[in-house]
């Protein structure tokens, strides 16, 4: 198999799954495109790390966040890994992990490692600024003493 032409379709996997999972809420492209054996590296402390768990997360998202919107910035790949660096916007309309609906306009970037095998996402790793989230929505002062209003 030409390495190449294997890395270009995981990265056309996590395209797809950017817009049908995270964008338009496709529940049954997450069964597609997430292996059986899928591990939530990132699972929220308390949070199932598996397949299951990770699309229960991302419904709780898309509910709490009605308008959320899931760009890919950059996309770097090498073999079996894909890292996005994306840039998520939303409006807080519902409770999210506890935390009450602030009706506040979030955007946040982040980073995803994702490991591909045979078309299916298997691993996920994130890295997010919950401070910066945090402060957006309002829930804590700003650090810097700037105002996110």
């Amino acid at each position: 198999m030409n390495p190449s032409s294997e890395t270009e379709r995981n990265k056309a996997v996590i395209c797809r799954f950017v817009e049908e999972v995270q964008n338009k809420q496709d529940w049954a492209a997450y069964d597609e495109l997430n292996d059986p054996d899928f591990v939530n590296l990132s699972a929220p402390p308390g949070a199932p790390a598996d397949r299951e768990g990770g699309k229960i997360f991302l419904q709780a998202l898309a509910a709490a966040y009605p308008d959320a919107m899931f760009t890919i910035d950059d996309m770097f790949a090498e073999g079996d890994a894909v890292i996005t660096r994306k840039t998520f916007t939303g409006t807080n309309e519902r409770e999210f992990m506890g935390v009450p609906a602030t009706g506040r306009r979030v955007s946040l970037q982040y980073v995803d490692i994702m490991r591909v095998r045979d078309g299916r996402i298997i691993n996920h790793w994130n890295v997010l600024d919950q401070l910066s989230w945090m402060v957006q929505l309002g829930l804590i002062p700003d650090p810097s003493g700037s105002s996110s209003a």
